[in-house]
């Protein structure tokens, strides 16, 4: 959604996003956020499934399905871990629109409840795979990754 800013007058995009900490026999799973379709020069991070909320869903319900589009895989028991926000310039967007964008990231830990991995088609990840802590210390991830990790490593 393209508005106009009150205080600077610039003009942006804003996109709500929600995403899930899935752990299950002491793994993480994570999926391989993969642009390349779009932009060949990209390098493919891992990411906590999760994506775009649609206009006018919920945002819990956006979560999983967001899960079980990347995964294959059925969550619930959603508990909020972390809001976050960020402005992607529009230089480093892909829409070609030029507009940046102001980003509102949602995270919740959830309850595995079914399904069987699989990997996404034609999205905007290539892979899903579960991961130990310590794997995922050598993994090329996103921060959001390394700080959800961080905060549910301390319980702050």
């Amino acid at each position: 959604m393209t508005r106009r800013s009150e205080h600077t007058g610039e003009s942006f995009d804003t996109r709500l996003a929600a995403y899930c900490l899935v752990e299950n026999e002491g793994k993480i799973l994570l999926t391989l956020w993969d642009m390349r379709h779009r932009d060949p020069k990209f390098t493919p991070r891992w990411s906590l499934p999760g994506g775009g909320i649609d206009l006018g869903e919920p945002i819990i319900e956006g979560a999983k399905r967001e899960v079980y589009e990347e995964t294959g895989y059925a969550v619930g028991e959603l508990e909020l871990l972390d809001v976050t926000t960020g402005v992607i310039p529009g230089a480093k967007r892909y829409s070609g629109e030029g507009y940046p964008m102001q980003t509102v990231a949602v995270v919740y830990k959830a309850k595995l409840t079914g399904g069987e991995l699989r990997h996404e088609v034609n999205g905007s990840t290539s892979q899903a795979a579960w991961f130990t802590r310590e794997e995922i210390q050598k993994l090329n991830c996103i921060e959001r990754v390394e700080s959800i990790l961080r905060l549910t490593a301390t319980g702050k």
